[in-house]
């Protein structure tokens, strides 16, 4: 069987054809289901929303006008629907504050070089679970799934100097955070 892009099967599902969705669905699941547990730990909670972002990204796609990602769009719908569930089932997060861009970033020590690649990762683990969770998948967009900053910016709504400025801070306080737990 051929495998078609997004285009392809979401213009099948415009045309009226919407078991066309299943492909989409299959393709990007994965995708999504890390995205919201990126954010939310429980399980159940994670597929629930997931779950979620399919049906939004179904009956909104008659907006999605193919000039972004079909997966930079339905990223956006999975951030947005993970926050929004998150604000409804009134989970309180504190975001990082304003006060690490008061320390020098030449004063944040770098001890980091001195230990194992697996100690840094246990640390990095533990400081990731301390963040706000949208702050925690910011980094992941960045880090891990190589997204670019305009592509960040485009997912969460911000503007690309706003990305740039939560990015830096967000490592600023994971540095702090982690030269504290190696001091320990």
């Amino acid at each position: 069987m051929a495998d078609f892009d997004d285009i392809y099967y979401i213009r099948r599902i415009k045309d009226g054809q919407t078991d066309a969705f299943a492909h989409i669905v299959r393709r990007y699941e994965r995708m999504v289901f890390t995205i919201v547990s990126k954010i939310v730990t429980r399980r159940v909670e994670a597929e629930d929303i997931a779950q979620e972002i399919f049906i939004k990204a179904f009956q909104s796609l008659d907006k999605f006008r193919e000039e972004s990602g079909f997966s930079t769009w339905l990223y956006r719908i999975a951030y947005n629907t993970t926050i929004s569930e998150l604000r409804k089932r009134k989970h309180e997060f504190t975001a990082i504050e304003d006060n690490f861009s008061n320390i020098p970033d030449d004063e944040i020590a770098e001890v980091l070089d001195e230990i194992s690649t697996e100690d840094k990762l246990h640390y990095l683990d533990i400081v990731l679970k301390m963040m706000p969770p949208d702050d925690a998948l910011l980094i992941s967009m960045f880090y891990l799934n190589d997204h670019s900053i305009k592509d960040i910016s485009i997912i969460t709504g911000n503007s690309e100097a706003n990305v740039k400025v939560k990015l830096h801070r967000i490592r600023k306080f994971m540095n702090f955070e982690i030269n504290k737990l190696i001091q320990l």
